[in-house]
């Protein structure tokens, strides 16, 4: 579902607060509360007279005080901003809308405001020109801030050293939406691996090199090198033969996967180094 349309109002005991929990290991990871990282209220918002005439729930938000001019202003608004979804609810008309963050496809920081780009239609099943989009404009009030972050200062090294930072309340919306997208990644993504179209590059062997993770495949109890079952190298027999050295073209060289003793390694060393011009003067 892109959205749910409520008639509850959010409260704040119904959420952990965010410092609340950063500050403990949670006794289940599964069927806590939502973890509060924004609220702001008194906040606006704007979409075009358009989109409130094609989506009914979202023109329900409206008292309509501003004759719904071409760009309609809502005002008397709640932004939540939870890590399982973002709530935009209206006091004006006691209902809101609570939409999950697969729905928001794109945001981002837009003057006053954040701007959000929601596909309220299912991509995987309708075509890309039939997409239903809208482009809700949410913009938080300077006063009507509570989160977990200071309303000034944004790092408290820079404030003791006398180099503090603004955030805008803007940038504090578009962050906390941020952090919470990363909660929440698009479920498409796991079902396209899943069909075998993701190429994971940290499964061991997968980018074609032996290392610690995936030694066992190549040598056997002995410590000889093989290829394992089914796999094939580089510059086999299928690749042609380099007419000079009559070896696979690319193949691994002479000695290659060999292993030697400690002795068996300095009795050649010894002979290499008879063989080799000594300094003298």
């Amino acid at each position: 579902m892109a959205y749910e349309v409520i008639h509850t109002a959010p409260q704040t005991g119904d959420f952990t607060a965010l410092s609340a929990h950063q500050e403990q290991t949670p006794g289940t990871f599964f069927g806590g509360k939502p973890v509060l990282h924004l609220h702001c209220t008194n906040a606006k918002l704007q979409m075009t007279r358009l989109e409130l005439a094609n989506h009914s729930d979202f023109a329900a938000l409206s008292d309509c005080s501003n004759g719904w001019k071409e760009a309609a202003e809502i005002t008397g608004m709640e932004f939540w901003v939870t890590s399982r979804y973002l709530v935009l609810w209206s006091n004006t008309r006691s209902m809101g809308i609570q939409i999950p963050y697969p729905t928001i496809s794109l945001h981002a920081e837009d003057g006053v405001a954040v701007l959000l780009q929601l596909t309220l239609s299912d991509p995987n099943t309708t075509a890309d020109e039939d997409l239903q989009v809208i482009t809700p404009r949410l913009v938080p009030h300077t006063a009507g801030l509570h989160g977990d972050i200071p309303p000034v200062i944004a790092h408290s090294d820079a404030y003791m050293n006398g180099e503090a930072t603004v955030v805008h309340p803007q940038q504090r919306l578009y962050n906390a939406i941020s952090a919470c997208q990363e909660l929440n990644p698009d479920p498409n993504l796991d079902d396209d691996d899943e069909d075998g179209m993701g190429f994971d590059e940290t499964a061991p062997g997968a980018t074609g090199w032996i290392t610690s993770e995936n030694m066992a495949d190549f040598v056997d109890e002995d410590g000889n090198f093989r290829m394992p079952e089914g796999a094939t190298m580089i510059g086999d027999e299928d690749e042609g033969i380099d007419g000079e050295a009559g070896v696979p073209q690319n193949a691994l060289g002479p000695g290659a996967g060999t292993t030697r003793t400690a002795a068996e390694r300095d009795s050649t060393d010894g002979a290499e180094d008879e063989g080799k011009w000594q300094r003298t003067g």
